[in-house]
């Protein structure tokens, strides 16, 4: 059971358990990678290359350094801002501006050809 009031449907992803949000950090892969694994859309881990594809930083490729399912947001390497003290942060990605470009395969069981 679903509503489909926007405030509701916030609340639910505010108040997401932990063993939840893994579902909410699912990015779509490339089409090379649909056809290799197939599967549409897989979580990301830290490691797996992505490409922007939404936003300031569209066409940026690189690798992701770390995962926040807290906030559901990804820091990805040389996507940085310089602060206006002259500090250089790393900048926080939305799941849904991404596609996955290369996996990580140091866990065999997510490269492997699933039936479908």
């Amino acid at each position: 059971m679903t509503s489909h009031k926007p405030r509701k449907q916030r609340k639910r992803l505010f108040n997401m358990p932990h063993h939840l949000r893994k579902a909410a950090m699912t990015i779509p892969l490339t089409e090379s990678l649909v056809d290799r694994l197939k599967v549409k859309r897989i979580p990301v881990r830290r490691g797996d290359e992505v490409t922007i594809i939404k936003g300031d930083y569209k066409g940026v490729r690189g690798s992701v350094t770390r995962v926040n399912t807290e906030k559901r947001r990804l820091f990805i390497q040389g996507v940085t801002r310089e602060k206006s003290d002259g500090t250089v942060v790393p900048i926080h990605i939305s799941p849904s501006n991404l596609v996955i470009t290369k996996l990580d395969t140091s866990d065999k069981r997510r490269t492997k050809a699933r039936g479908g």
